[in-house]
């Protein structure tokens, strides 16, 4: 097996793809715990996910559904954060090696928010200006919003923030969702790999050339650009 991306950029998502879970749901498992309309809830939260990785709905609208049915404080971002470090997919955790190794060519490029997977991907070596999020807004220690600036809450925002950045190299795109396969299919990436260690969004694998079912058949397909 190479140990180099081959002069490549790696662009990963997030959300069921680094990890097992969507950050999200956690989140709402947490803070909703002693509601008693919790159950209504986080299926509604889970249904506007679906929506949204599906690319029925755009990502600011689902997001701002989903914080809306929330009330999040700091120590539910805290716990959350902490439950998460402990479902890394499994084949990211055999490969934290190649993934340390190769940090300066990686970046995390999540819907998600930096405070939960900065200190996750730390672990890994891939620092926190290699990581493309959002960030939370608080009133002491309650979130009201996300900044409404960041690329990453903007529809297309993926696409917006991997070109802001500027990079030479080509870049390639792994993820499970419809915002990864739109970075590739609007030519920002030169090829997107659908990742289905976690879950299989049918309507994505069929759009895709590439399919990786862990982090091993990744890098055999990065081997081959």
């Amino acid at each position: 097996m190479d140990n180099s991306l081959n002069q490549n950029t790696l662009f990963i998502d997030f959300d069921s793809t680094f990890v097992k879970v969507e950050t999200i749901d956690e989140l709402a498992k947490l803070s909703l715990k002693n509601d008693p309309d919790a159950d209504t809830k986080i299926s509604m939260i889970l249904e506007i996910t679906n929506q949204a990785m599906s690319g029925e709905i755009s990502f600011p609208v689902a997001l701002e559904k989903r914080l809306k049915i929330l009330s999040l404080s700091k120590d539910d971002i805290r716990k959350a954060t902490n439950d998460i470090s402990n479902m890394v997919s499994d084949s990211f955790i055999k490969n934290k090696e190649f993934i340390a190794s190769n940090s300066d060519s990686i970046w995390i490029v999540s819907g998600g928010f930096k405070e939960v997977i900065s200190p996750i991907v730390s672990e890994f070596g891939i620092a926190e200006n290699h990581i493309l999020a959002n960030s939370f807004i608080y009133s002491k220690n309650q979130v009201i919003g996300c900044d409404r600036n960041n690329d990453l809450f903007k529809n297309k925002g993926k696409i917006k923030a991997i070109n802001n950045l500027n990079l030479d190299n080509d870049i390639i795109i792994m993820g499970d969702g419809f915002t990864d396969y739109e970075v590739y299919s609007e030519g920002v990436a030169k090829a997107f790999i659908c990742y289905t260690e976690n879950i299989t969004r049918k309507s994505i694998v069929e759009k895709s050339s590439y399919t990786a079912n862990s982090f091993n058949e990744a890098i055999d397909i990065l081997n081959q650009f």
